[in-house]
């Protein structure tokens, strides 16, 4: 049921109308996703790179279906990642440059699933909600599509924790848990979207305290917190422990580092890079302290409606993973100093605890002055990294490498000299993850660079 707490708010005056605004986002959205579209063509390269020839790893040995979906990658398992890898590389003929297009088709819908979640807590859409896109469409996460794509670490994550949010939007109880339950399974199953598989079970004990739920609906709560429960165990069951890497210590030698490094993490999609000086590093503890107030506040509402709000729901899952991601990385990562913060990679699983910020703005601008004011600030800083040239220099530093070791390999056949020649290696490793071995098996059959 949707209550007075979590009805939209009145618009103040609709400036322009419903066909205008769907005119202007519709445009918007076309551009950015043609401008992502033209990034992915320019920049990517027909070879697999770095972590794909391990998380590839079942499909070079023609593992089950069942056995691709528990895959682990790391602390987390590929899941529907991989499924949709194995539909897609065979396809293919195994394009090195197919993951990072699908890649992008999975944030085009974050995007579209995005702009429908706007419209069902906030009401109908606005010429401000052209965010939207500019969040999701972006090319600041140049990782993602350019070094080692990988679909179900982090554009999956992202489609399905604004999944998520909108099956919380869902008015009857029963589709509601079920549509938790299901996407709560994908999301655990699937990068490190697992670590909303621990905060759910608590979630659906808030929605279960509703002052006007039946019995029979608490009862169907009660056996979805029991369901959910079982999906967290389930990831685990069978899960070899394993950092993501090979200088990991806990606590940190420098246990007050984690802080500004988890700051550095959720303010990267603005350009807020990782470096040891005053300034930044203030900027980046305000930001952690930031978004931690920002996630205890919605906390704080949702428990005072005793479950009872959709939209403070919806506002603290959001933030409150991106949070917990942040921290999670700077515990697993710092050891290797602040500039792994400033991995783009990571950018897709930031994106919704930013969307959740764009959610409260949008909602009370109405009726709140600042939150009013806030609206054009947050479209223009939106607009504003966008400019970023980082992340074009990026891509075409690894375009550069790519393209040399691809033209090396199929002129030498040295796994050795081309990652001398291209200035980087194609895997740190190649003896621990049977790399001769899987190029020999790729060139038999004209996959890949050798097609």
């Amino acid at each position: 049921m949707i209550t007075a707490a979590t009805t939209p708010a009145r618009a103040r005056v609709a400036w322009t109308s419903p066909r205008t605004t769907a005119w202007i986002i519709g445009a918007a959205f076309v551009v950015l996703a043609v401008r992502l579209a033209m990034f992915v063509d320019r920049y990517t390269v027909n070879i697999i790179y770095w972590d794909q020839w391990d998380f590839l790893s079942g499909l070079f040995d023609g593992a089950d279906t069942w056995a691709l979906f528990r895959w682990q990658h790391g602390p987390q398992r590929q899941g529907i990642g991989n499924l949709i890898l194995a539909v897609l590389y065979p396809a293919t003929g195994w394009n090195g440059r197919a993951d990072a297009a699908a890649s992008a088709v999975a944030l085009v819908l974050a995007g579209l699933a995005a702009l429908w979640l706007v419209k069902r807590v906030c009401g109908s859409l606005r010429p401000w909600d052209v965010v939207v896109p500019l969040l999701f469409l972006t090319t600041t996460s140049a990782e993602t599509y350019v070094v080692a794509p990988n679909i179900g670490h982090g554009p999956l994550s992202a489609l399905l924790l604004v999944g998520f949010a909108l099956a919380l939007t869902i008015p009857s109880h029963g589709a509601r848990c079920a549509a938790l339950l299901v996407v709560n399974f994908m999301c655990v199953s699937t990068g490190f979207t697992w670590l909303l598989g621990v905060a759910t079970p608590v979630l659906l004990l808030l929605l279960a305290c509703a002052p006007q739920l039946t019995t029979r609906e608490r009862s169907i709560y009660g056996a979805s917190i029991v369901a959910s429960v079982a999906s967290l165990g389930l990831f685990f069951y069978g899960l070899v422990p394993q950092s993501a890497t090979d200088c990991f210590q806990f606590p940190y030698v420098r246990p007050w580092e984690y802080v500004p490094y988890a700051g550095f993490v959720l303010a990267r999609p603005f350009g807020l890079m990782a470096e040891p000086e005053t300034m930044p590093l203030l900027l980046a503890i305000g930001a952690f302290l930031g978004i931690a107030a920002f996630v205890a506040y919605g906390a704080f509402r949702l428990l005072r409606s005793r479950g009872n709000s959709v939209f403070w729901a919806v506002v603290t899952s959001l933030s409150g993973f991106a949070l917990v991601f942040a921290s999670s990385s700077a515990v697993g990562r710092i050891c290797l100093g602040f500039d792994s913060a400033n991995a783009s990679r990571y950018i897709p699983y930031v994106l919704p605890g930013l969307l959740a910020q764009y959610l409260v703005i949008r909602r009370y601008s109405p009726r709140s002055p600042v939150a009013y004011a806030l609206l054009p600030v947050f479209l223009i800083a939106c607009i504003s990294k966008e400019g970023n040239r980082r992340s074009a220099d990026e891509a075409t530093d690894y375009f550069k490498y790519k393209q040399r070791w691809r033209e090396c390999y199929l002129s030498m056949h040295d796994i050795d000299a081309c990652d001398a020649w291209a200035g980087h290696p194609v895997y740190p490793r190649p003896e621990a993850t049977r790399l001769q071995q899987k190029l020999d098996w790729l060139e038999a059959r004209r996959y890949s660079l050798f097609q």
